[in-house]
């Protein structure tokens, strides 16, 4: 049997992904033994994604410190290093993983040494470099052809990855690059997940707990009794003798808790009635902690003494002086004096409900979310304590108003409340000239866009710029486009979607009403085939049915104010359901 060639693996990590780790070392494995395995970057600025890769599959990484910026110190070291090994005599053979044609002198003096040459790097490797090897092998081509995957599969590589490293915080990040190793760049939105979080959050084996991973019938190991876990004060000593070590005895807590991280191990804190590494140093009466400097308790430095400023007297304590001096001035201010503070009144539950009624009737369709309600009662009142109600909480307390209709996240007026509001006598006109905006008030850029398409349909789809300058004017005031940051018009207009100019005139393209009215159509047929989907849902099937969909396009911040718009169907709280009009 024919002995297998010694070969050197040299990745260069600034110039391959680490999505195609794996198919590099199976394909190299291909022409002989890989003796050395060497990853070349610099690992203080990041890994470009190969931390796990070279971890999980024994690639020893060099680090190469940028000296000067703009010189590609990865390459020299790579370079000196194929020299060295070529030097030793240790190999046959060498594989080349670059896209770089700065390798192409080092792969011709390999060459000329009698060593096998193997190139491994991208389609846009040059010429010059890929005739240099005995054989180039192009990742693009190959990779893409033989990493495939489907849902089913990421599936159970997660689970396999998952039930062996399992310790109970398994971090998310490491689960998505083993992923990315293993199949390289993955679109989980093909799959029906806009996020990976989302993707592992759909598994009923698994738990997410925030960057957390754990399977959910994972039992946690209980600690050995007979485990040699340092105490309390064994830390303390090292922590002691390092500021010893250290000029002015202290240091920086994060620069502590690495060194005794990396003498101990890895400590759980908990152990000592302390969630974090700070409250533990708090309780060593051996140490001194300063925010985030760490002393040696006798080396503590001392507070410095903030000289007493003489304070002026107020007037009210000169008037006492005064009045101490002449008690007939006493006696005649005595009869003026006010209280020191005004009584408190609390609302009581008919005033905070007639807030929230009156603030109900002036949104559209009479309803809000919950926290929105909410902050508009403590900016009327303050902090209000539900339970003078007997409500724990202000939806409880909600749900005790006959005015009010709560709905998992959302209020709106019950229906005696709308049919008065329907009765309800308009209030007087005023002439809108002499109307003077709020300072506070901001106009929305979104809501000038919408109002852009509304006007141009009213106007049979073709309006004038200067007819719409003065009707947005007269809503928004002369300010409006300093407000939303746009120099003229005629640029604002631009930037609305669907819009098309000629000459002083705009109108809405044809194909943008058509898309529209096909956007609504399909969101009705959806709502009414599916009863009453989830907002999420309803989002990601119309971006996967029409493509670069964005209800920004229309003037809404909220996907859900574009769904409100649409005749026959409403969003309601995380849900959309379909209205049926009752005659």
């Amino acid at each position: 049997m024919t002995e297998q060639k010694r070969l050197a693996l040299l990745i260069d990590s600034d110039n391959v992904s680490a999505k195609y780790a794996p198919f590099i070392l199976s394909e190299a494995a291909k022409f002989g033994e890989l003796t050395y395995k060497r990853i070349y970057g610099d690992w203080e600025k990041g890994s470009n994604g190969w931390h796990y890769p070279a971890l999980n599959n024994s690639i020893m990484p060099v680090q190469q410190t940028t000296y000067i910026t703009g010189k590609n110190a990865t390459d020299f070291s790579m370079i000196i290093d194929a020299m060295d090994i070529l030097y030793t005599g240790n190999v046959e053979g060498f594989v080349l993983v670059t896209s770089d044609s700065d390798f192409t002198r080092l792969a011709i003096r390999l060459r000329e040494a009698g060593k096998f040459v193997v190139g491994i790097g991208e389609v846009k490797t040059p010429l010059p470099f890929t005739s240099s090897c005995h054989k180039f092998i192009y990742l693009n081509q190959e990779f893409e052809q033989t990493m495939t995957y489907d849902e089913k599969t990421l599936r159970k590589a997660v689970l396999d990855y998952v039930s062996e490293n399992d310790d109970g915080r398994l971090d998310l990040l490491k689960i998505q690059a083993f992923l990315t190793s293993k199949y390289g760049s993955i679109n989980y939105d093909t799959i029906g997940f806009n996020r990976f979080s989302n993707f592992i959050d759909s598994f009923p084996e698994l738990r997410r707990n925030n960057t957390f991973v754990t399977l959910k019938n994972s039992p946690k190991k209980p600690i050995k009794q007979n485990e040699n876990l340092p105490t309390d004060r064994e830390i303390t000593d090292v922590i002691v003798g390092y500021l010893k070590r250290k000029d002015g005895g202290h240091e920086d807590i994060s620069k502590i808790e690495q060194y005794v991280t990396a003498t101990l191990g890895k400590i759980d804190y908990s152990r000592f009635g302390s969630k974090r590494f700070a409250k533990f140093l708090d309780k060593q009466s051996a140490l001194y902690r300063k925010s985030t400097a760490v002393y040696l308790a006798e080396n503590a430095p001392k507070p410095v003494k903030k000289p007493e400023v003489k304070q002026e007297q107020k007037p009210e304590q000169k008037l006492e002086q005064k009045q101490e001096q002449n008690p007939e001035i006493k006696q005649e201010q005595k009869s003026e004096t006010k209280p020191a503070y005004a009584e408190v009144r609390l609302p009581d539950e008919s005033e905070i409900t007639d807030k929230i009624v009156t603030y109900l009737k002036t949104v559209k369709n009479g309803s809000e979310n919950l926290s929105a309600v909410e902050k508009q009662v403590e900016s009327s009142f303050g902090k209000v304590d539900y339970t003078r109600f007997g409500a724990k909480t202000f939806a409880k307390f909600l749900d005790k108003q006959s005015a009010l209709c709560r709905t998992n996240t959302s209020v709106a007026l019950s229906e005696s409340v709308v049919n008065d509001k329907q009765e309800e006598k308009p209030e007087k006109k005023y002439n809108k000239k002499y109307e003077k905006k709020d300072a506070s008030e901001k106009t929305d850029l979104n809501t000038v866009k919408r109002e852009i398409q509304i006007q141009t349909v009213r106007h049979g789809n073709t309006i004038s710029l200067p007819v719409l300058g003065k009707i947005l004017r007269k809503k928004y005031g002369d300010n409006y486009l300093k407000d939303i940051g746009a120099i003229t018009l005629k640029q604002l207009v631009t930037a609305v979607a669907g819009i098309d100019i000629d000459g002083s005139y705009i109108r809405i393209e044809d194909a943008f009403l058509a898309r529209t009215e096909e956007i609504e159509q399909f969101v009705r047929d959806f709502v009414a085939k599916s009863g009453k989907p989830s907002i999420k849902s309803l989002s990601t099937q119309i971006k996967k049915k029409f493509e670069g969909f964005d209800f920004t396009d229309y003037g809404y911040s909220r996907f859900s104010d574009f769904i409100n718009a649409i005749d026959g169907v409403r969003a309601d709280g995380y849900y959309v359901e379909q209205i049926i009009d009752k005659l």
